[in-house]
Parts: structure tokens; sequence; C-alpha cells
């Protein structure tokens, strides 16, 4: 709590106050990578393309969409390995990162012992989201909101003051010396949280998070 005094010539509280809402997830998302070395470039290229068409074809069995399938990284280098202290060309590393949007969490399962059985992928991280992310983010905020207005009640009951308004509301510190009131908002971006064990996939919940900084003119 801040109490200030300003050109105004009013009493302020400056209350900082945290919300949460939790919520059963309703996509996910997966990242894929393929890699293919071969001492001759045209057949490490040549690899990588038909690990890639097939990986895709298996992804289209499970209904996902090719504008669900974003290609994040095409790369080709030399690859090297350490043998008896200097590195040894290997041949040429051929690869491509995918991140896999999943629309139906019930195919989770099947999809992830699918990918889990084709030892020519890598699989990164599994990430939960929400479609209607925004909508949980202003939940959290009215949350805070209204759990700013009941401490600044109890203040009030220890102050010759009695009666409040509200004159500001961010989510990055208000400065004391700032006397212009306005609303201010600055998106947040959720940690989407993720629960898998083994080929068994658990979806659990996210929990989405905000914060508030609410000023309140006391009279």
């Amino acid at each position: 709590m801040t109490g200030c005094g300003s050109k105004n010539d009013y009493k302020s509280l400056i209350l900082k106050t945290d919300a949460f809402v939790e919520a059963e997830p309703d996509e996910a998302g997966i990242t894929i990578q393929v890699s293919c070395v071969d001492k001759k470039i045209e057949s490490a290229k040549k690899c990588l393309i038909e690990k890639t068409e097939k990986l895709n074809s298996d992804l289209s069995s499970f209904g996902i969409l090719p504008e669900d399938i974003l290609t994040t990284g095409v790369t080709l280098t030399k690859d090297y390995i350490w043998t008896d202290n200097s590195n040894v060309f290997n041949g040429y590393n051929a690869s491509t990162s995918l991140n896999v949007r999943v629309h139906d969490l019930k195919i989770l399962d099947g999809l992830y012992t699918e990918l889990l059985s084709n030892e020519q992928l890598t699989l990164g991280s599994l990430t939960y989201y929400h479609s209607k992310i925004d909508s949980l983010n202003g939940v959290a905020c009215l949350k805070a909101l209204e759990k700013a207005s009941l401490i600044a009640d109890k203040i009030l009951t220890q102050l010759p003051e009695k009666n409040k308004t509200i004159i500001k509301v961010s989510n990055i510190e208000i400065p004391e010396n700032d006397d212009t009131p306005r609303l201010q908002y600055k998106a947040l971006e959720v940690a989407a949280a993720s629960d898998q064990s083994s080929i068994i996939v658990n979806t659990g919940k996210i929990r989405v998070e905000q914060q508030l900084f609410v000023e309140f003119k006391v009279y």
C-alpha cells in the first residue's frame, strides 16, 4: 500500500493484487525434429524429404490439417564426430523442425504412441493451450480487481476517509509521481503447463494468472 499526495490534492491508495483461474486445456502443441545424415548431400536431402512426407502422412491419418503443421526451420550442415582427439567428418546433416497443433486432445494417446514408435523422429516438448485464453485473462483480471477493492475497503475501516473510487488500473507498476488518471494494460504471455507420463498423456489443468496495480482515490 502506498499513500501519496498529488498536485490534484487528494489522497490515494495504490494496491498490488493478483488472481488466477484454472481451466482444462482444449489444445496442445508438439515439437518434432526430423534429421538425416549421409556422406552424400543429395542422399541426405532425399532422406529428409522421404521422412517428412511419411510424418505428414501419419499426422494426416490422425486428422491433423496442413495448416496446423508449422515448419519452424530447415537446415543443412556438415556433421562431425569426435574421434582420436579430432573432429572427423561424418556426413551432411539435413534436418527440419515442426510445431504441430492438436485441436482434439482425445487423439493424443494414439498420436504420441505412433510418434514414439518412429525411431527416426525426435520429439520435443508437449505444451497445452486454451483456445479462449483472452477470456481467461479477462476473468483473472476481474478477480484481481475485485480483490483490490475488498482490500481497500478493509483499509478504509482504519482511516478517516470512508469512500473510494478507482482512478488507475494497470498490470505494470503505477508511478507515484504520475497524476494523470488513465487505464493501462499490457498483454501478458501465459506459460502453458504440460503433464505427460510415458505414452499415457494427462492433460490436467492450465493456470492463468494476472497481476494488477490499482490506484484508489480516497475521501
